[in-house]
This record gives C-alpha cells, sequence and structure tokens, in this order.
C-alpha cells in the first residue's frame, strides 16, 4: 500500500494534466496503482478529504469502544463529558443525515454565551478530531438562538435516541451503557437537561422570593428519565400539566424545596 504523500505527488501531476502511464514513469509507480489512486480520489482536495474522514472515524470509534467499556480511573472525564452532552441533547437536540455523514445540532439559547461555550467545548472533548460548529442564528433584525454542531459517521453509535420524526413522538430509553454511565454521573447529566431545556427563575409568594428550578419536555420518556436522575441525586419535585395546550400529560417538573434548590444553586447555579 502506499503512502498519503505517493497518492498526493500522483494526483498533483494528474491535476497538472499528466497522463496516468506518463505518472508511473515519472514517479516509478506501477501504472495500476497510477489508475487505482486517481478513480479512488480524482484530486488532492478529495484525496485529504477521505483521509479526513477516516482519522474522524478511528477516533470516533474509540470514543465509543471507551464509553461502552467500564469506567476507570484513565477515562472518567470522558464518561462525565459524555453524560452531560446526552443530556444536553436528550433536552434539545437533534441528530441528521447528510450524503455521507450525520450531523448532530445542539439549539441554545443565544443568551447564554457560557452555556454556548461550555456545549461546544464538551462536544469537542468527545470528537477531537472534528470542527465544532457555533452558528449564531437570527430572526429579522434580532438574534433569536444558537446552533453548536458537528458533522461524523458515527454519532447514531453514540447516540443511539436517533430516530425519525420528534423525540415525544417515539420511544426514547438509554442504552445499558448509558444508564451506567448516567448513573455515575447523573449531576453531569441533570446539568445537560436543564442547560438545554430548563430554568431557574423566582416564585413570588406573599412578597417572598422562592427560586424554584424547573425542567419542560414534552416527552414523557425523557420526563421520566429527568426524575429518575433526580431520585438519583435524592431532589424533591412535582410536576404540572398544561392543560391550557390541550395536553393530558405532564410537561413539566419542579424543584422547589429549599434544600435542594440550595444543592443546585452550588452545584450547578442560573444559566449564563
Amino acid at each position: 500500500m502506499r503512502s498519503p504523500e505517493e497518492y498526493r505527488k500522483i494526483l498533483e501531476l494528474w491535476e497538472r494534466g499528466y497522463a496516468k502511464k506518463r505518472i508511473g514513469l515519472m514517479l516509478n509507480i506501477p501504472r495500476a496503482t497510477v489508475r487505482d489512486c486517481v478513480n479512488r480520489y480524482g484530486s488532492v482536495a478529495q484525496m485529504e478529504e477521505a483521509l479526513n474522514d477516516k482519522r474522524n472515524s478511528i477516533v470516533a470509534c474509540t470514543t465509543l469502544v471507551e464509553l461502552q467499556a467500564g469506567i476507570a480511573p484513565d477515562n472518567y472525564e470522558l464518561h462525565k463529558t459524555y453524560s452531560y452532552v446526552l443530556g444536553i441533547y436528550l433536552g434539545d437536540g437533534c441528530i441528521s443525515k447528510n450524503t455521507r455523514v450525520h450531523r448532530m445540532r445542539i439549539f441554545l439559547d443565544i443568551r447564554y454565551p457560557q452555556i454556548i461555550q461550555e456545549c461546544a467545548d464538551s462536544i469537542g472533548r468527545l470528537f477531537v478530531a472534528n470542527e465544532i460548529g457555533i452558528a449564531h442564528i437570527n430572526k429579522g433584525d434580532k438574534p433569536s438562538y444558537t446552533i453548536v454542531s458537528v458533522y461524523n459517521k458515527h454519532l447514531t453509535d453514540l447516540f443511539p435516541q436517533h430516530g425519525e420524526g420528534k423525540k415525544y413522538t417515539r420511544t426514547i430509553a438509554l442504552e445499558p451503557w448509558q444508564q451506567r454511565i448516567v448513573d455515575t454521573y447523573p449531576l453531569d447529566f441533570w446539568r445537560g437537561l436543564y442547560h438545554s431545556d430548563g430554568s431557574r427563575f423566582s416564585n413570588i409568594v406573599n412578597g417572598k422570593d422562592y427560586p424554584r428550578y424547573q425542567f419542560s419536555n414534552e416527552s414523557q420518556d425523557i420526563l421520566g428519565i429527568f426524575m429518575n436522575t433526580c431520585d438519583k441525586l435524592g431532589l424533591h419535585y412535582s410536576t404540572k400539566t398544561k392543560r391550557t395546550k390541550g395536553y393530558d400529560y405532564p410537561t413539566d417538573v419542579f424543584v422547589s424545596k429549599r434544600k435542594d434548590v440550595q444543592f443546585l444553586d452550588e452545584h450547578i447555579g442560573p444559566k449564563r
């Protein structure tokens, strides 16, 4: 097998207009090898793209293997990061298929630049060979929301909750290896869900300020996963149904007890 540098020389000469037979003679490479190289890649740019895809694929596969393996001292940071990204993806993310790869998009409120950066940095730690995109979207003349995105062939392996249609219309369940990570790092997972579809606000009663944390989602499965994580953290919660919008099932979860709010303020805090 020829080296990438030899393939590059073949393609450079091909792009300059030399015939395949002439390239073989100039580089002392069999004509069949030259032909196969030109047929496979066509140009230096296409070769670079193919090699980059291969490198990204190898890195993603390695990440998947490490995530599915048992949690050990040398990979706990990877699992901790994944727990957060899984939460933020389930809250307000999607995966779509492009021509050759998948694309993950996380939709975030443009008012919280720290969350946007943390999301991008966390995804970057999972996909170290990929470029992470940050796009600020305007509606009219005003900023509206931000999309953090990444392209990779193995996104659906790392996030198997991907499927056709909106999340609330289909079953969402964690794989055993994902549940193990969430059970080990429940606070990071909770924070990811909160950063995407949660809020902290003041509930004023008789002039007194009672802060609360809220998580909203139309998927009963995702709400159930969120409440299970609250149980794991020892957080008390209540639910509410938006009957004014015609729902007959809970869509909101509140954490209101003072000690629980203090715990969340200490470890997570308001969105920024």
